[in-house]
């Protein structure tokens, strides 16, 4: 397989040598370009902005099938695909699975618990502030989530996960310990920034002698005993598997802090968008397999076409974190050129992913777009539906995309010239609901993982986020080597 990777790497290097000067412009004008825009009734995807022809596209085509892309889907739908290099196994689709079966019983009954839980909580308003403390990929889900479900007259959720403490600070001075419970999510629950946030918050709560700490207390984590340890009891425990990683963990109890402000059957409307997506995705042929294609996109620019960024622009507030979520995801699942068999990736991996709200970024990083010497290949996300008020959002993305991609050349003027020719990919979603957010992220991850498959890498585990942790747990024993950055010799005089 290793030697099969060469030789797709070298083809897509010398197709890409014949794009090195092709104007995406002059692409727009073949009649094919209609046959690159794929519409499903949640969302369209038009791919007619990149730079390649049908000659590449069907040369890029014929690689799911080099890599046995159709088992590796039977595996990941089936809960069997194996995380090697921790030997565990991958269980995030058997999250939003309809179907119990008994291998998970724990999905199922914890969803149980979030029902129980929503339903007392959201109804009768037993609390008024929630403090979450998470961080990366158990922060970055539900964060996004609470921003798209914001809404008038909701409880008050705060995220924390800073070591030096002003964020959870800021978020108390504004909480009576009566009123504010607290979620603790980690799925080690030994993640440092975790633990000292947690127990700074027991600390303010126990400044009330009257209330009672332990029914202030929740934690979400695979780990049973060190949530009891640290005063979390039984009956506010939410239960996770072992085999979920963090940036995969948005489908569980991990997101039950952001539905406090919606209700139960609105997580299920979530979980249920992502189903359909695996089944689109599982079902669906490579040509108009979105999922697919976007990695196959991915690993063009990259390995063809030497672009080493992705820009992921959102045109609807709501969706202004998700950059931030899906770079997590791709980065810390594809960042990486080794694979467990100590074989390095003969592809370059993936790309650096930026970005943001869209209609912030063209007041300041779309300059460096226009007319910067970096070439950038971006995915604009929008919806056109005129009853959530964003039809003029959308007509400000598809003129950000045809700027981009076409580009102005002016003689007279040169300081005036756009360069373009930067590949665009546009998602234009038919409605601003749960189900169709739960299909979108369902959609890149899946992209994720084909992308890694075909570069041969493992995407579930991070062993380069791990070494940082180890570090930074021994940073006192390492004190000779930290030693002359907190030396006053390095301090400035006054």
């Amino acid at each position: 397989m290793q030697n099969l990777r060469k030789n797709i790497q070298k083809e897509l290097s010398k197709l890409g040598q014949e794009f090195k000067t092709t104007r995406i412009s002059d692409l727009c004008d073949m009649s094919d370009s209609k046959d690159k825009v794929i519409q499903h009734d949640i969302l369209t995807f038009d791919y007619s902005k990149q730079r390649l022809d049908q000659k590449t596209l069907d040369f890029l085509l014929q690689i799911p099938d080099l890599v046995n892309l159709k088992e590796s889907f039977n595996l990941l739908f089936s809960g069997k695909v194996n995380n090697q290099s921790e030997d565990r196994a991958v269980t995030h689709t058997i999250y939003r699975n309809k179907n119990e079966e008994d291998k998970f019983e724990l999905i199922f009954s914890e969803r149980e618990k979030i029902k129980s839980f929503l339903d007392k909580n959201t109804s009768n308003h037993c609390f008024k502030n929630l403090i979450c403390i998470s961080i990366g990929g158990s922060r970055a889900g539900p964060e996004l989530l609470n921003e798209f479900l914001s809404k008038d007259d909701q409880l008050n959720i705060y995220f924390c996960s800073s070591y030096d403490l002003e964020e959870i600070k800021e978020a108390l001075r504004k909480c009576q310990q009566s009123e504010t419970v607290v979620f603790a999510s980690s799925k080690s629950f030994e993640t440092s920034e975790i633990l000292k946030n947690l127990e700074y918050v027991k600390s303010w709560l126990s400044d009330k002698p009257e209330i009672n700490l332990e029914d202030h207390l929740y934690g979400i984590s695979a780990n049973e005993s060190a949530m009891a340890a640290l005063g979390i009891k039984k009956e506010n425990q939410f239960l996770l598997l072992d085999s979920l990683g963090g940036r995969y963990s948005i489908w569980s109890s991990i997101s039950l802090p952001a539905f406090v402000n919606a209700n139960y059957e609105s997580y299920l409307d979530f979980l249920y968008g992502a189903y359909q997506a695996d089944v689109y995705t599982d079902t669906t042929p490579w040509e108009h397999n979105i999922s697919v294609l976007m990695a196959l996109l991915s690993i063009w620019n990259r390995n063809s076409l030497d672009i080493s960024s992705h820009g992921i622009f959102t045109y609807n507030f709501k969706l202004r974190s998700l950059t931030k979520y899906i770079a997590q995801l791709s980065m810390e699942s594809n960042g990486k050129s080794i694979n467990f068999d100590a074989d390095v990736s003969p592809f370059l991996t993936t790309q650096l992913i930026w970005g943001g709200y869209g209609v912030e970024n063209q007041h300041s990083t779309f300059q460096w777009l226009m007319q910067g010497k970096t070439d950038t290949s971006c995915d604009f996300i929008g919806t056109n539906n005129v009853e959530t008020h964003t039809k003029d959002s959308y007509e400000m993305l598809l003129s950000q995309v045809l700027a981009m991609t076409k580009g102005k050349n002016d003689k007279e003027h040169p300081f005036k010239t756009i360069k373009g020719n930067n590949p665009c990919s546009i998602f234009q979603l038919e409605n601003l609901d749960l189900r169709s957010l739960g299909f979108l992220l369902a959609l890149y991850e899946h992209k994720v993982f084909v992308e890694a498959l075909i570069l041969g890498i493992d995407p579930f585990d991070q062993w380069g986020v791990e070494l940082g942790k180890e570090f930074s747990l021994n940073a006192k024993r390492d004190k000779e080597f930290f030693k002359p950055y907190f030396s006053s010799s390095v301090l400035p005089k006054s």
